[in-house]
């Protein structure tokens, strides 16, 4: 089983994915944003990258190496919420601020692809946000939308990116220890 590591920026909700994913009896650890991508790459087989109340592209420079780690790491990653965003921005994609989501919203499914295999057409799931991805990036295959953000959910398994707008690691969220689950056995 591999080591994931979860980017701590210091808030709740990462500390909520550590707990979730050891409650899944994954190993988790909690990383520095400041980590060299080359000290990670040795000791983590994957990454989480979640996020705070920061806004992308203005606050990047507040993440510390993230958007390093979002090109570079070698293994899989899973972008929540702000990580979603980060990896959509770095990567290519279009962000916008029309569509912000607060509490339960409806999902809908459009390709389980892997970290939503196991779920079925569509959940409820807790959002918090302002900024959107409104395009996903050359290479990225949307996964699921909701009513007002057309990608909810998106993957590119060539290079092991993965990334949900919403919070798998919150119990408002269906099946988020599912997501979770999918997303930690790729790490082996």
């Amino acid at each position: 089983m591999g080591v994931i590591g979860v980017v701590n920026f210091g808030g709740q909700y990462n500390h909520l994915i550590k707990r979730r994913l050891e409650d899944l009896g994954f190993q988790a650890k909690f990383i520095n944003p400041n980590e060299p991508v080359q000290v990670l790459s040795r000791e983590l087989n994957c990454l989480i990258i979640s996020g705070g109340s920061w806004n992308i592209p203005a606050d990047i420079p507040k993440l510390g190496n993230a958007p390093q780690y979002a090109l570079e790491f070698p293994g899989p990653i899973l972008g929540i919420c702000l990580g979603h965003q980060l990896i959509a921005y770095e990567f290519g994609g279009i962000l916008g601020n029309k569509t912000p989501e607060f509490g339960g919203v409806r999902i809908r499914i459009d390709n389980e692809d892997t970290i939503l295999r196991g779920i079925g057409a569509e959940f409820t799931a807790w959002e918090s946000h302002n900024i959107s991805v409104d395009k996903e990036p050359n290479g990225f295959t949307v996964l699921a939308h909701s009513d007002l953000v057309r990608v909810q959910a998106m993957a590119n398994p060539r290079i092991g990116r993965y990334s949900v707008q919403f919070h798998p690691e919150v119990k408002h969220t269906e099946f988020g220890d599912i997501i979770l689950r999918n997303f930690a056995e790729l790490c082996s």
